[in-house]
């Protein structure tokens, strides 16, 4: 499914209200995340973003588990998102997201 089609209504128009079927942890996933967060001012649209963070942070975290270089890094960085994401701090929570698909991308290439 093309990541676009993740985050965009029927009009093309970004949805704030369209969740985020997180299976992978990938740049593709994250930046239709993170295309959601700059989208989603209201609270309750905060906790979707929320909760797509988390399972990121799950999938990470099993990184972890299995030795992946660089997990770790992913973790933390969805920790911060997380707790921005909630506290509704949008520029820390997309900084942390952006590093994220930034080292994810740079871990495809090596």
């Amino acid at each position: 499914m093309d990541p676009d089609d993740r985050t965009t209504g029927a009009a093309g128009v970004p949805d704030p209200w369209r969740i985020i079927d997180v299976q992978a942890l990938d740049p593709a996933t994250v930046s239709a995340v993170i295309r959601q967060v700059e989208v989603s001012p209201q609270a309750d649209q905060l906790a979707y973003r929320e909760s797509e963070v988390d399972a990121l942070w799950t999938l990470a975290d099993m990184a972890v588990k299995d030795g992946q270089p660089g997990a770790q890094e992913w973790l933390e960085l969805l920790w911060v998102a997380h707790d921005h994401v909630g506290d509704g701090n949008h520029p820390e929570a997309l900084a942390a997201l952006e590093q994220l698909r930034d080292a994810l991308t740079a871990a495809q290439s090596t």
